[in-house]
């Protein structure tokens, strides 16, 4: 009996220790993961401190556009009833090809009448030569010391300042005469070469539009864009329906907002000439702007420097030149694509500070 009480006290006291040495060693591990967990928090702190990241040369600026004829241009119709059209709409004219003839009723009408004028001065004219030399026929006869004489030589001159009137009335006449006979029938040519639309559906006379061979592509470009293009810059054109590429040249760049332009919404027209021979007038275009420099944020840049990051993962100061845009530094000189650089560095940021762990 004595030996069972005394096993029984022996199994308690063991058991408490048992539960006291598993609690010590949960407490242990508990403050360790606390300790651990501070080491690392403070560790985190301090890797946050610097922001790192990579960078590279910025992607070419894209924008839609379509295909439109350098010229376009609705052609002023002779007045007059049309007698022929000489081409069909949407044929191809050469320059200088007649597109139609056109019959002007008033203007004959008017060419009778002043050639009627024409022919009363040129009577007047006859009958003042006449008279002219009938004068002079008399004064030979009578001679110049003779009385009479002083009164056929202001006949005479009255004569000839008739004549001379009538004279300039045939000329003005015939000048008249001119302009309207070439009014009578008139012919519309093209301009240049080519395609020619006709408007038929108008009741008087038909609307014609040539089309000029030479092509561009037109866009419009945000004022928020304004600054990533520049006339005479190198685009790239490629037609969306048939992935025809063409590399060209800004030649048109508005500095005058499009009429259609809203508040905060500003657009300016861009036009650059491409090959008819491999786009199609009206066609959708995709034009890319390739972009030049690596972008960073401004903040990244200290006193003309930046901090590149080596494989050590230590900054080191680094001097860049470039330009700012917005809230972007656009460096074209001191990094290179896939560099990697402290975005956010203060006055606190040593040279060769340590601030990426590559353990």
């Amino acid at each position: 009996m004595e030996d069972e009480e005394k096993r029984s006290l022996r199994n308690k006291f063991t058991g408490k220790k048992r539960w006291v040495i598993v609690g010590g060693v949960v407490v242990l591990l508990v403050a360790g993961v606390a300790v651990h967990s501070a080491i690392s928090d403070k560790n985190s702190s301090e890797d946050s401190k610097y922001r790192v990241a990579k960078v590279s040369q910025q992607t070419s600026f894209t924008l839609t556009g379509s295909v439109e004829p350098v010229q376009r241009e609705i052609l002023d119709t002779p007045s007059g009833d049309i007698q022929s059209i000489n081409v069909k709409n949407g044929e191809h004219v050469e320059q200088g090809q007649a597109i139609l003839t056109t019959h002007n009723a008033d203007k004959q009408d008017s060419v009778v009448e002043v050639q009627g004028e024409i022919d009363k001065s040129q009577r007047a004219m006859n009958s003042q030569q006449q008279s002219i030399n009938n004068i002079k026929k008399q004064m030979s006869s009578v001679g110049s010391g003779n009385d009479g004489y002083s009164e056929l030589q202001g006949q005479l001159t009255e004569a000839q300042n008739a004549y001379a009137d009538a004279q300039a009335s045939v000329n003005a006449a015939r000048n008249k005469l001119n302009t309207l006979s070439s009014k009578v029938n008139q012919t519309l040519t093209a301009p240049y070469a080519g395609y020619v639309e006709i408007d038929t559906s108008k009741q008087n006379q038909p609307v014609v539009t040539l089309y000029s061979d030479d092509r561009q592509v037109s866009a419009q470009i945000s004022e928020y864009d304004y600054n990533k293009v520049k006339l005479g810059g190198n685009i790239q054109v490629k037609a969306v329906a048939t992935n025809k590429v063409q590399e060209t040249q800004i030649s048109y760049l508005s500095e005058v907002p499009t009429k259609d332009s809203k508040g905060n919404n500003t657009k300016y027209d861009l036009n650059a000439k491409v090959d008819a021979k491999k786009f199609m007038l009206g066609q959708t275009v995709k034009i890319s702007v390739v972009q030049k420099g690596i972008k960073i944020p401004k903040a990244a840049v200290r006193d003309g420097k930046v901090y590149v990051v080596n494989k050590a993962g230590k900054a080191q100061a680094t001097k860049v030149s470039g330009k700012e845009v917005n809230s972007y530094f656009i460096v074209d000189q001191g990094l290179v694509d896939s560099d990697k650089i402290v975005t956010n560095p203060d006055k606190d940021l040593k040279n060769n500070e340590q601030v990426e762990n590559n353990d």
